[in-house]
């Protein structure tokens, strides 16, 4: 199984043959410490891995369910237009919402709570440098960010997305304290980044049975593109349930 503990391991015990036998030159040693370094990364990158923590990434391919989850917000504007539009359609999704964000939009974070969506934790302050943060300061940003929910919403924190998707030692420390569920994504929208037509391509040639859908309710363009969005999605047979009718959460 390829995940952090396992590479390492390998890592010095390839580095550990290479000196016993004597074949420990500086290019064997470059390559080697290339190619763990390299995994390193990648498996940070990926959350899909499973490389430092385990996380949830999509339902079973044998249900034709997905699930919509939405990141970055509340925002004041394109959040509640984004509710406006699941509310036409009848459909729950999970709301990854940053503390400091729901500190000046209380009302919105009410709102995805009472019409039933799920929320989630996406860190206080979802700072750039956030994976370079001690395993405390990271407990100290899911911890405010629970309480705050909390206050809101009456209801308990189970599951946090990391910022940006990225893991690390440090994060997997973290989350071993907090006990929450990490919750990945299956099939990334890139709606930060495309425009509506390039984003509905995707998900016309790539949606699957069980995948989990990243969408940011921080983008007036995810605004503009969600009815067509669900249109694509249900014109496939898929039904879209909330996130705990498509995976177990703990």
């Amino acid at each position: 199984m390829l995940n952090y503990r396992n590479t390492t391991v390998s890592f010095f015990f390839l580095v550990l043959i290479l000196i016993v036998f004597g074949a420990a030159g500086i290019m064997l040693f470059s390559l080697v410490a290339i190619l763990y370094i390299s995994l390193l990364a990648l498996g940070s990158a990926r959350i899909q891995m499973n490389f430092y923590l385990k996380s949830i990434n999509r339902g079973s391919p044998d249900k034709a369910k997905v699930a919509l989850t939405f990141d970055d917000g509340p925002d004041e504007k394109t959040t509640s237009e984004i509710l406006n539009v699941l509310e036409k359609h009848q459909i729950k999704a999970v709301f990854f919402c940053i503390g400091n964000k729901i500190e000046i939009n209380k009302h919105i974070l009410k709102r995805i709570s009472d019409n039933g969506h799920l929320v989630g934790n996406h860190s206080w302050s979802h700072a750039f440098l956030f994976d370079f943060f001690p395993p405390g300061k990271m407990i100290l940003e899911i911890k405010k960010t629970d309480a705050i929910i909390e206050k809101v919403t009456g209801k308990q924190v189970n599951i946090f997305r990391p910022p940006y998707g990225v893991t690390n030692p440090f994060l997997s420390r973290a989350i071993k304290k907090t006990r929450h569920t990490v919750i990945g994504w299956s099939l990334r929208t890139l709606d930060t980044t495309q425009k509506s037509e390039k984003v509905l391509e995707k998900l016309e040639r790539q949606l699957k049975n069980g995948d989990i859908i990243l969408f940011h309710d921080t983008q007036q363009e995810t605004v503009r593109l969600l009815d067509k969005a669900i249109m694509v999605i249900k014109n496939k047979g898929l039904e879209i349930v909330r996130l705990d009718e498509l995976v177990t959460i703990n």
